[in-house]
Order: C-alpha cells, then structure tokens, then sequence
C-alpha cells in the first residue's frame, strides 16, 4: 500500500465515529498514513463531549448506526452548530436509503463499508476520491453560503440607505402638489407629478425588496388594531387616481355608505392594494378603465381591483403568486418590476388570515380583477 501524504490532506483533522474498534482502526493507519490528525469516537456521546470541549474537526466519518443514539440526531445537532466541518457517512450493507436521507439532512456524502477496498495500484483511491468530492463539496457549499449572507447584507444596508430620501422627497413633492408652498403653475405641477410617480416606483422597489429579505427570514410579521376600512382604501385610491389620470385612464372607486371596520394592519394592507392598483395601473392603456371595490359580506370583507389591461395568460395563473414571477412580454412593454410585489401581497393577506385570487381571460381588453377576502375580527364592546 502506497503510503506517501496526499496532496492538501496533510494535518486534516478527521474525527472517525464507529462503535467498532476494528473499523476505528482500520480508519486511523489509512487517514494517518495519508498525512491526517486522526481522533476517534466510539459512541455519540463520546463525540458530543469532544463538540463541547471546542474540538473543531475538517472532516468527520459518522456510523449511521451507533450504540447510544441515531446517526441523524447526532448529525443534526451537529449542523444546528456547524456548518464548515465536512461529513461523510459509513453505511453497512442495506443502509444506502438511510445515507440518502443524511445527505439531504446535511452529510456531505457517503460511503459503503464493504466497498472500501484496495485499488489495483494498493492506494484505495475511490475511498480518498470520494471523501475528496466531499470536501470540495461543503467547501462550495459554505463559500456560496458566505456570499449570499454578503450580498443580503450589502443590498440591505443599500436599500435602507436609499429608503429615507426616497420617503424624504415623496413627502416633499406631495406637500408640493398639495400646493401648501403656493400654487403651480401647469408646466410645475406636471414636472413634480412626474418626480412623485417616479420616486414612488422607486420606494415601492425597495420597499419590496426588503419586505422579501424578512420573509426569507422568517421575520415577517403584522400589527393588528381596529380599523375604518373606507378611509383606508379611499387615501389609496387617491395615489392611485392621480397616477391613472397621468396615463388617461378612468378610475372608479367603490365604497359602501355604512362604516367597515375591521382588524387589519393599516400600513400592510395598504400596501396590498397600492400593489394591486399599481398594477392595474401599469398594464392598462390609456383609456382603460380601473375599478377599486369595498364590500362587506356578513363577516368578511371583500376588496378588488378590477381592470381594461392586457390581462393574464391562463397557465401563468399557477405561478403568479411565486417568487420573481413577471407577466411574459411585461419586459418588451417596457414595465417595470422586481417580480416580487405579489409574493408579498400574498403573504400579507394570508398572514391576515384571508386569501386572495386572481381572474382574467388573458385576452387584452378583458383585463384582470384581484379578490381579497379578509375576515372582519371586530372589536367586542
């Protein structure tokens, strides 16, 4: 058997886990011989005390089967903890299934006992081979992991930095419009109209994109306090009547006389329909026509955001709700978006408890309505 250290395994710290002092062996002359640090185990509970006493391995051969606890526990306690150390399943005879399974819980692969055997040439290179695909593997795996938790990282503090402007100039040019600085003339109120519709996209965008990094977080949440349903869908619908006049489009809104309150996030479920009119808004030409609708129905509430645009292909309806999804030729169109607004509408009515669904024939002209259902959860005296 060839004995010469191989190249980048010198002084790796291997851990072997196996209740067989013959395996534990057979391991040790093999990994050592090959320039390894070798350190063993002959139970879970004897590598949990190594764990705890701040031994850090680069490579680790679990048993699947051990005396005093499942290789699975002791593999996800490991990966609750550790995500650099490399780990590599020794499976006996029919545990192949099970060694499956541990690579998708996290080992970075596995290798049969019976087929660690000597190779033509005495140096077991489809054993090494192996255990090297391995390290290369949870190398690549940490390096991406590393890269994505940067990029997450930079684009947040980026779109936070960029939020307080944007929100800055949206008040500054609305305050402008309302005319409390004095009144515009024509050629003013169109330049400020195109600076606030602008900004507004652009704070819509980053607002988005932070709402998805806490949904990918799971950090995604909602305040809810009794609300006048009417007030909060006629001050959208004010955004949203000015932005279809810009594009001459006909914009309706529909409200019943009666108050509708209900439990909601205000903010959230304004920015629903601030989505869902946005839309509307982008994908129907001039002269279509826009209807915004409150109804109650016993104890829910109905909202819908009904247009004349171009409509939605049927087969894109199962995937309209999904991440980065875009209407096909809204690009060529020249319509912009991150493909994120309607994932997070989604995940803003559901978290309310309600749904949402989308209609459309997909023939442009027939256009497409929105339904949100929300339960009222009224106040008791």
């Amino acid at each position: 058997m060839v004995s010469k250290p191989l190249p980048g395994f010198t002084n790796r710290r291997v851990l072997t886990i196996d209740d067989s002092a013959i395996i534990r062996l057979f391991l040790r002359r093999l990994l050592t011989l090959r320039g390894a640090l070798v350190e063993e185990a002959a139970c879970g509970q004897d590598a949990l005390v190594l764990f705890a006493a701040g031994q850090q391995f680069d490579l680790i051969l679990l048993d699947l089967l051990l005396p005093d606890m499942d290789g699975f526990e002791l593999l996800q306690h490991l990966r609750e903890k550790d995500e650099h150390t490399t780990v590599i399943l020794l499976t006996g005879q029919g545990d192949v299934k099970s060694a499956t399974l541990a690579v998708r819980q996290g080992a970075d692969g596995y290798i049969a006992k019976q087929h660690i055997s000597i190779g033509e040439d005495g140096d077991y290179a489809e054993f090494f081979y192996a255990i090297e695909q391995a390290l290369a593997h949870r190398a690549a795996l940490v390096a991406y992991n590393q890269l994505e938790e940067i990029k997450a990282d930079f684009y947040s503090m980026l779109t936070h930095e960029l939020r307080n402007p944007a929100s800055t100039i949206l008040f500054a040019t609305q305050m402008l419009l309302e005319e409390e600085e004095g009144t515009l003339v024509p050629r003013q109120r169109e330049l400020i109209e195109m600076i606030h519709q602008l900004t507004n996209k652009f704070y819509t965008l980053i607002n988005n994109y932070l709402d998805f990094t806490k949904l990918d977080a799971g950090q995604f949440h909602i305040d809810l306090y009794e609300v006048e349903l009417r007030d909060l869908v006629e001050l959208s619908a004010k955004s949203g009547r000015q932005q279809a006049r810009a594009k001459g489009q006909h914009f309706t809104l529909e409200i019943p006389p009666e108050p509708v309150l209900a439990l909601v996030d205000a903010e959230r479920l304004t920015q629903v329909l601030d989505n869902l009119v946005g839309n509307a808004i982008k994908y129907t030409p001039a002269e279509g026509e826009i209807i915004v609708r409150l109804q109650q129905d016993y104890q829910t509430t109905i909202l819908s955001v009904q247009d004349t645009g171009v409509g939605i292909p049927p087969k894109e309806m199962e995937v309209l709700f999904t991440k980065y999804h875009r209407v096909p030729g809204a690009p060529k169109r020249g319509i912009q978006g991150t493909g994120l607004g309607l994932l997070i509408v989604k995940e803003i009515v559901e978290a309310h408890g309600g749904s949402i669904q989308a209609e459309s024939a997909g023939i442009p002209g027939k256009g497409t309505t929105f339904t949100i259902r929300l339960p009222l959860h009224p106040l008791k005296d």
